[in-house]
């Protein structure tokens, strides 16, 4: 029987964080999966076997924007659980930062399982902000350079707790990691980073349980004529379209596919595309705002090292010194700023860049029904920002700069503009009021049957750390919950 005769239990589009996991979640349950990607598989390149990895740029430059594993492939590597009072409605200066439709607690399963199943490597010591655990960290934190080390005590003597940034590195004995300089904003070569596709994907598919159909483009949902439920899924692949039928569709293809696919399936029974009654859908984006720091000490070269082992977490809830939530310092990789900005800024940005303790500010950026993506016909024709909380952001930035200078750095260089929004979440969030949110609490698209969104458009908000470990643990609890629904309860687990 072809690929696309074949009915299958549950058909994934999208093999990020939220894709694979689910994938290899529902395959151990004994479900059989159609996985979909756009991209394709990234493959060492050959001709370049003594370098570790290729950054960001270069893949684009060859036309290389989409792959197995999604965003992952690029990530530093650093998965976080959002804090407890992320899940809270919080006061910002722009607004109310939306309350989660569940707890902390209800996550905490999953936290622990997707930690697990990417290997994380981390810590509590010096982390003010790490919310309570049912147990350790799988392993201990990836250790300090000597020259971040002294960076760290520098910091900890002026009274200031510093953090190890939980990472997803197959570092330790037997690990490919070797701890270089290239991790973040790059795909390593070597298999090193545990990204969706090493971590997860690759033993989906080794369960025999799940088909993966690479350069395939999803081009709507299918329902029912009553738009109750979802019945599969038409794609394109190598000029055809096909469909392909389930019991159950997950669509994971990214802040902005997800939604998109779904505006795209409009029919009879949802007009507006599915999932937008109220008009919610590509809706309520949130993220972080992020800007960057560069510590320099002197003008010599700072060595390749893999310095993104290091946070300042202390200003993460308010405080009597500023009434709203500040923020993260972070350490950032060595990857290569001075690709992404225009030409003429090159020289000026490699200049600093090489000579600086690169970090990350990130504070957060508060969704509203303003904010979003705007559809026309079947495209994206633009997006509205989230509300970016300034005053808040350089409070955070002076104190970073203080930081720093008090560390021994004669120069912190820190543009007072942030330069991006950074993890984008929110555009088919879920909560409990169909007329503010796209999804139920079990991320379950509202009204629908079997039709389920697990990537970075669930999140109501962004807190200030890194997303992905949030995306993992959610994929989790919706192939839990998927587990449990009729059209597949009845498969024996594997």
């Amino acid at each position: 029987m072809s690929l696309f005769q074949q009915r299958y239990d549950v058909v994934i589009v999208g093999s990020g964080p939220g894709g694979s996991t689910l994938a290899y979640s529902l395959a151990r349950h004994g479900c059989r999966i159609l996985l979909l990607e756009e991209g394709d598989f990234l493959q060492p390149d050959p001709a370049r076997a003594e370098v570790t990895a290729i950054s960001m740029g270069e893949l684009q430059r060859k036309g290389l924007r989409k792959y197995v594993g999604g965003s992952s492939k690029l990530y530093g590597a650093a998965l976080y659980r959002m804090r407890e009072i992320d899940f809270r409605a919080t006061a910002t200066e722009t607004g109310e930062s939306s309350a989660w439709p569940i707890s902390y607690a209800d996550l905490e399963p999953y936290y622990a399982q997707a930690e697990r199943l990417y290997g994380v490597r981390g810590s509590p010591e010096g982390d003010p902000s790490e919310p309570p655990r049912s147990g350790p960290f799988p392993h201990g934190p990836i250790p300090h350079e000597p020259y971040i080390a002294e960076v760290v005590e520098r910091i900890r003597a002026q009274g200031l707790p510093v953090a190890y940034i939980p990472k997803a590195v197959d570092h330790g004995p037997g690990g490919r990691c070797v701890l270089c300089a290239t991790c973040d904003g790059y795909y390593c070569q070597r298999d090193a980073k545990l990204d969706a596709e090493v971590a997860v994907l690759r033993p989906a598919l080794l369960t025999g349980r799940v088909q993966l159909l690479t350069r395939a483009r999803c081009l709507k949902v299918l329902t029912t004529p009553d738009g109750r439920s979802a019945t599969g899924i038409l794609l394109e692949h190598e000029g055809a379209r096909h469909e392909v039928h389930a019991g159950v569709v997950a669509v994971c293809a990214g802040v902005t596919q997800t939604p998109l696919i779904l505006w795209r399936s409009r029919n009879g029974a949802h007009p507006q595309g599915i999932g937008n009654a109220t008009g919610c859908l590509g809706r309520y984006l949130a993220g972080h705002t992020a800007g960057m720091l560069f510590p320099i000490r002197n003008l010599r070269k700072v060595p390749p090292l893999h310095q993104k082992t290091f946070a300042i977490n202390a200003y993460y809830e308010p405080s009597a010194d500023w009434p709203y939530p500040l923020g993260v310092i972070q350490a950032a990789g060595q990857f290569p700023l001075w690709e992404s900005v225009p030409g003429f800024m090159r020289p000026f940005v490699k200049f600093i860049a090489q000579r600086s303790l690169m970090c990350f500010l990130m504070t957060e950026a508060v969704p509203s029904k303003d904010s979003g993506l705007r559809f026309d016909g079947d495209r994206i024709v633009g997006m509205r920002r989230p509300l970016r909380n300034m005053r808040t952001y350089r409070k955070l930035r002076e104190h970073a700069v203080r930081i720093f200078k008090d560390a021994g750095y004669g120069w912190v260089y820190s543009p007072r503009t942030p330069v991006a929004l950074w993890h984008p979440v929110g555009t088919a969030r879920f909560g409990t009021d169909p007329a503010t949110s796209v999804l139920d609490p079990d991320c379950r698209v509202h009204g629908m049957d079997n039709l389920y969104v697990a990537d970075s458009c669930f999140l109501p908000s962004a807190g200030a750390v890194n997303t992905s470990l949030s995306v993992i643990a959610m994929a989790l609890r919706v192939a839990a919950t998927i587990a449990r629904t009729p059209t597949v309860s009845s498969v024996p687990a594997a």
